[in-house]
């Protein structure tokens, strides 16, 4: 006995040995993996937080410029007529001084009407309606406006435009109009990858000027990175979806001085992680062969327990393995269909097919964590299974229908779930989608009962305004056709106060009969 004993135990000695080597070497990379990872994340916040003080440091010297010179525009004017004489253009001209390159001042006055301007081809007009003229109408002594495109050259602008009073009286406005390209220079001087973004942002969520420039304007104000913005002065946010064009960026963001403007710098993930990945691959060109080395070993040493181990342990052991791949099997059927999911939401079709499509999946995917969690292989209680399905599908539409559920207790055969499964989906995903106009009143009825000879009935029923049982049959139809023939039931469709679904099928399916799957009117 202890010569059999000590057999068994170096074999088991040795594989505990190499499986601690292998664990503690892949514990090892995953550390150093994980460590080059956060790393990567901290560098490329670092940079899109200097990125972003940069802008903003930049911006507010603009913006001091651009003031300074209002405030001389609104002191040289004095006691003008606003009028359109050379020798007014002339004094502003010298009291403005020296703008940047591409700035353009304006004179306007109180009826919104050009009067002076430092470009003799600007086509402004008249201002009235704009929403910067009225706010400076109302009150307002500083305004910075949102890009505005100058529709016959195509250029977008911000403006800066500061009151003009006399004696208390509204006289009119002194704009500055600085070009949005600013941004591209300011994108180019930080050299922050192609995928990259800077961008100005009034503390309401207009964007003022990006890089690159928007085809149309945009409002930032519900997004996660804003609700940041508003709660401090500077930061950074990783791994943020741009409202503009969807891409995932880090993000750095710092207010402009005192001014209620934003300046951001967004770096693209994939970027971020483009020297990460460069070290990943690397680690594994090298590190991959000894793993290998290390994994033949250790099945080698696993091959020579085997052949110590007793057949009692060997076979209870291979039944335990039995149980645990089917559940292992059904896992990675729901992985799979889960990846499936995520396949899909990328693809572009209409977003009601890609939601109709999700839903089935989602289905799918139920059944088998349904199975496997709770270790019913033959046969499954399907009540829990029809109950979540239905909320998951209402929770898809964000309803607030009431649902009414009266399910037994029934357990059926496990192949059974799937093809129920998949008509409740088209059933119910239909009545959420056409039943209720008004939601809050909408009821939803789902009543499952056991009858004769084996069989299950299954109703659901809605209070909306019912179907046309003769109308076009689209892919659900065919769907439940389909499903409902696979486990030889009945189902009909009735209008009684509402859409009326009733399906009879077997609980078993070796007891199914001939003629069973049709549609009953």
């Amino acid at each position: 006995m202890g010569s059999l004993h000590s057999r068994l135990a170096k074999p088991a000695t040795a594989i505990v040995l190499t499986a601690s080597i292998v664990i503690a070497a892949l514990g090892l990379v995953s550390l150093q993996i994980g460590q080059n990872y956060q790393a990567a994340l901290v560098a490329g916040e670092l940079k899109a937080q200097s990125s972003a003080d940069i802008v903003a440091a930049h911006t507010e010297w603009m913006l001091e410029a651009s003031d300074q010179a209002l405030r001389r525009i609104d002191t040289a004017i004095g006691s003008l007529s606003l009028g359109t004489e050379p020798a007014a253009v002339a004094d502003i001209r010298v009291a403005v001084g020296d703008l940047p390159e591409g700035f353009v001042f304006s004179v306007y006055d109180s009826s919104g009407n050009l009067r002076l301007s430092n470009v003799s081809e600007h086509r402004a007009g008249n201002i009235a309606e704009r929403t910067y003229f009225q706010d400076a109408k109302r009150g307002m002594q500083l305004t910075i406006a949102p890009r505005i495109v100058d529709e016959p050259g195509g250029t977008s602008w911000f403006i800066v435009a500061r009151r003009i009073t006399r004696e208390g009286d509204f006289r009119g406005l002194a704009t500055i109009a600085i070009p949005t390209d600013r941004m591209d220079r300011f994108w180019s001087f930080l050299g922050l990858g192609p995928a990259s973004t800077v961008a100005l942002v009034r503390l309401d969520g207009w964007v003022i000027a990006r890089h690159p420039d928007l085809h149309e304007p945009l409002n930032i104000s519900s997004s996660r990175v804003f609700e940041l913005v508003k709660e401090s002065e500077g930061g950074t946010y990783g791994n943020a979806n741009s409202p503009a064009d969807g891409v995932s960026r880090i993000v750095g963001y710092r207010q402009v001085g005192h001014w209620p403007v934003v300046a951001m710098a967004g770096i693209a993930s994939h970027e971020v992680l483009e020297r990460f990945w460069d070290t990943f691959i690397l680690q594994l060109t090298f590190g991959l062969p000894v793993l290998v080395l290390l994994v033949g070993f250790a099945i080698w040493v696993a091959w020579l327990l085997r052949a110590y181990a007793a057949r009692n342990i060997e076979l209870e052991a291979a039944i335990e393995r039995n149980r645990f791949l089917f559940r292992e099997i059904h896992h990675r059927v729901k992985n799979n269909l889960q990846a499936i999911s995520s396949l899909v939401r990328l693809q572009p079709m209409p977003e009601t097919i890609r939601a109709d499509m999700a839903r089935r999946i989602a289905a799918m995917v139920a059944v088998h964590e349904h199975i496997y969690q709770s270790d019913q292989f033959e046969h499954v209680e399907i009540a829990p299974y029809l109950e979540r399905l239905v909320h998951e599908i209402a929770k898809s539409y964000r309803s607030e229908v009431e649902i009414r559920m009266d399910l037994a207790h029934l357990i059926v055969d496990r192949d059974l779930m799937l093809p129920v499964g998949m008509v409740v989906n088209e059933v119910v995903s239909n009545a959420f989608k056409y039943a209720f106009p008004t939601p809050s009143e909408g009821v939803l009825s789902i009543r499952l009962v056991e009858m004769a000879q084996g069989e299950a009935e299954l109703t659901i029923r809605d209070n909306g305004p019912g179907m046309d049982l003769e109308g076009k049959k689209g892919m659900g139809s065919k769907l439940i056709v389909g499903f409902v023939s696979q486990i030889g039931g009945r189902y009909s469709f009735s209008n009684e106060d509402g859409t009326v679904f009733a399906m009879t099928f077997p609980q078993r399916l070796g007891e199914r009969r001939a003629g069973d799957g049709e549609a009953v009117s």
